[in-house]
Parts: structure tokens; C-alpha cells; sequence
């Protein structure tokens, strides 16, 4: 499995997802704190493996300008009290070089781990409110648990040592959907999604970059159980 943009340190080895795809589908340790959208646990769809597959096939190899899931960035901002121009991109421009979405759609996937042993796709869309980026992946999978594929991603964004990475996957495979696992940082936010089909899904919304904190835990909660509402 490849992710283009692996924040704060660079690329980190993919081998550590792999071995973390194993027992890390329950638990109770501590990872970080929890919170509910509506109290419901309803379903946030339609999410699917075949759906996501379609929406990273829009996206395509090179990535794109525009996010394809029906994310408003700006009502769930204003959702989660957070003030500030709204939209695709990163904060002040970003890269120019850099595409607002990148996607995988899972197939022909190669090695130990990644899609290759669990076969899902993943779309991941940066938005900017105000001077803060925030990047929203949305990932599915036929078996559990899909968030453990972004390990790197979750590892570098919540400050995460592979033991405290452990734990917070704990954490999220035992989390009801619309339940939201923040990292103590407050920089990473895991919502499980129950999927349309047989399979798995998570959102996963990551903030702060370049060693600047983002807007804490909990407005990052707020905008992910947002971001998560507008999924039904």
C-alpha cells in the first residue's frame, strides 16, 4: 500500500501496518479519549469497498482537485466551532505541486500487508479551515480493521511510539461506529463507518503539520463526527 503524503518525518515503513494488523482488533488500553455523534451508532453510508474503488478511480493515479465523496467542509466546520475560510487544499496554497485528493483503489495491490491482505481502496482529501489543513481519509475494506492500514499516517499524525500505536488501534477496532477515537495530541481523529456491504470502513481525520498543533481534540473530533454525518 503507497500514501503520497506520510506527514511530519517522512516516509515510515509500511512493515509496521503490516505487523499491526494482527491483534489489534480489540482491546480496552488507553489510546486516546472517545466520544459519540448523536449517541446513535446509526450507520454512515454508503461506504463500501466497491464505492470507495469507484471514487478512487475518479480520482485517478495522478490525484485531483476535488474531493469525490460528499464531504462540505465548510458545515462541518462551522459544526465542530471552527472559524476561518473553508476549502479543498491545503492552508495558505500548500504545494502547488501537490493534489488536494489522492486515492488507491486497491487492486493489483502487492506485498505482505496493505490491500494486498486486505483488499479495500482509500480516498484521501486535504481541506484548509482557516490556517489549519486538515486531511480526511476515507478508507474501506472487505475484512477489519480498515484503519490499521493507515498505521503510518495515524503513527506520524497522533505522535504515536508503536506501543501507544498499538493501543489506540485497540481502541478503534473496539469503537462502535460514530464513535470517535482522538490521539492525546489531539492531531488525529479515528470514526469507524458502517459500511453498506459485508466489509469494514473508517474516517480518519488527521491536522497539524511543520510542528504547529492543529485545533485540539476536541474540535477535531467535532469536524470528523461531522464529516461522519455527511456520509448518511
Amino acid at each position: 500500500m503507497e500514501r503520497t503524503r506520510l506527514r511530519r518525518g517522512g516516509a515510515l515503513t509500511l512493515l509496521l501496518a503490516t505487523a499491526l494488523l494482527t491483534g489489534c482488533q480489540q482491546g480496552d488500553d488507553d489510546g486516546g479519549s472517545s466520544a459519540s455523534d448523536a449517541g446513535t451508532g446509526k450507520a454512515a453510508g454508503p461506504v463500501s469497498v466497491s464505492a470507495l474503488r469507484a471514487a478512487a478511480d475518479k480520482v485517478g493515479p495522478d490525484g485531483a482537485d476535488d474531493c469525490p465523496l460528499p464531504y462540505d467542509i465548510a458545515r462541518a466546520a462551522k459544526a465542530a466551532g471552527l472559524s476561518g475560510e473553508t476549502g479543498t487544499g491545503a492552508a495558505g496554497g500548500g504545494d502547488a505541486d501537490a493534489s488536494a485528493v489522492t486515492a488507491e483503489n486497491g487492486r493489483g495491490a502487492e506485498g505482505p500487508g496493505g490491500f494486498a491482505a486486505n483488499p479495500g481502496a482509500l480516498v484521501s482529501c486535504l481541506f484548509h479551515v482557516g490556517a489549519e489543513t486538515v486531511e480526511v481519509h476515507t478508507i474501506a475494506t472487505e475484512s477489519a480493521s480498515a484503519e490499521n492500514l493507515l498505521a503510518p499516517v495515524i503513527m506520524a499524525a497522533g505522535g504515536f511510539s508503536t506501543e501507544q500505536l498499538t493501543s489506540y488501534l485497540k481502541r478503534t477496532g473496539a469503537g462502535a461506529p460514530g464513535e470517535a477515537v482522538a490521539s492525546e495530541n489531539g492531531d488525529c481523529v479515528t470514526v469507524r463507518v458502517k459500511p453498506t456491504d459485508d466489509g469494514d470502513a473508517s474516517l480518519v481525520v488527521t491536522a497539524g503539520e511543520d510542528g504547529r498543533p492543529g485545533p485540539g481534540r476536541e474540535k477535531l473530533s467535532g469536524l470528523a463526527l461531522a464529516l461522519h454525518a455527511q456520509l448518511a
